[in-house]
């Protein structure tokens, strides 16, 4: 089962994700998303520590939120990724668009950085 917590640090939302975003946690995925992403103009740092596997429909999710996150110049921050999943982001190039970090402490360095 797939649980999503949104917290606030600092100046940005971050979402924990825990489980598998899958078929069947997709649309609690989309919603934690939109959660986060109704904050005005706040950055949003995604912990996928605790994610196990991803579907490519969640793949399909995640780059239709960092659209949106950009179009409103937001920047959109992963942090926590496992080795396979990581994979993954860099089979799509998903690592080109999108930063990945492997911490939260790195997350906030690189926000701070641009403030």
């Amino acid at each position: 089962m797939l649980e999503l917590q949104t917290r606030e640090l600092g100046s940005s939302k971050v979402v924990d994700i825990k489980g598998e975003i899958d078929g069947v946690g997709l649309d609690r995925f989309k919603a934690g998303l939109a959660e986060a992403g109704d904050a005005e103009g706040q950055s949003v740092i995604l912990n996928f520590t605790d994610v196990m596997f991803i579907s490519s429909s969640g793949l399909g999710a995640l780059v239709a939120f960092y659209k949106q996150l950009r179009a409103q110049n937001r920047k959109l921050i992963v942090y926590g990724l496992r080795d396979v999943i990581r994979q993954v982001f860099e089979i799509v190039r998903l690592n080109k668009v999108m930063i990945l970090v492997d911490t939260e402490e790195e997350a906030l360095k690189l926000l701070e950085a641009e403030e």
